[in-house]
C-alpha cells in the first residue's frame, strides 16, 4: 500500500531533518544544571504519568480528528519545544528569572507528552487502521523500528 510508504518516508525524512538531543540532555542535566539522580527519576515519572493523561485525552478528543491535521499540529508544537530547549541550554531561562525546574518539567515533560499526544498516537492509530488483516504484529514490529531508527 502507497499509504505505508509515504508514512515510511516521513518518518525518515522527519528524523533527518528534526534532530534529537535526548542522549545529551542526560549529560547536559547533571553536570551543568546539576539535577540529581533522583530529581531525574522524578521527571521521569511525571513524564510517563503525563504520557498515560495524554493517551486517554487523545482517546476521549482526538479519535476522530484527521491524522494530517494532528501531525501538522505536532509539527508546530515540535518547533516550539525545541526552541524552548534551544533556549534552555542556552540559558535564557534565568535572564528572564525562570526557575530551571519549571522551565525543564514544562519544556522536557510537556512537550515531550505533546508529541506522543499529537504524532505517535496518531500514526499508530492509522498504522491499526490501514494495516491488512494478519500482518499486524509485522507491521508495528516494523513501524517501531523505523521510529526508533
Amino acid at each position: 500500500m502507497k499509504e505505508i510508504y509515504f508514512v515510511i518516508i516521513f518518518f525518515i525524512l522527519k528524523g533527518l531533518i528534526n534532530p534529537t538531543f535526548e542522549e545529551f540532555s542526560y549529560f547536559f542535566l547533571m553536570s551543568i544544571i546539576g539535577v540529581t539522580k533522583f530529581v531525574f527519576a522524578l521527571l521521569v515519572l511525571i513524564g510517563q504519568i503525563c504520557h498515560l493523561v495524554g493517551a486517554l485525552i487523545f482517546r476521549a478528543y482526538c479519535r476522530n480528528v484527521d491524522t494530517r491535521y494532528m501531525l501538522i499540529f505536532a509539527m508546530c508544537c515540535s518547533v516550539l519545544g525545541n526552541l524552548l530547549n534551544f533556549c534552555f541550554a542556552k540559558r535564557w531561562n534565568l535572564e528572564v528569572e525562570i526557575d530551571d525546574m519549571f522551565f525543564l518539567i514544562f519544556t522536557d515533560v510537556i512537550f515531550n507528552v505533546l508529541s506522543t499526544l499529537l504524532f505517535t498516537l496518531p500514526i499508530l492509530s492509522l498504522f491499526a487502521k490501514i494495516t491488512p488483516p494478519k500482518i499486524e504484529g509485522t507491521i508495528f514490529a516494523f513501524l517501531t523500528g523505523t521510529l526508533n531508527f
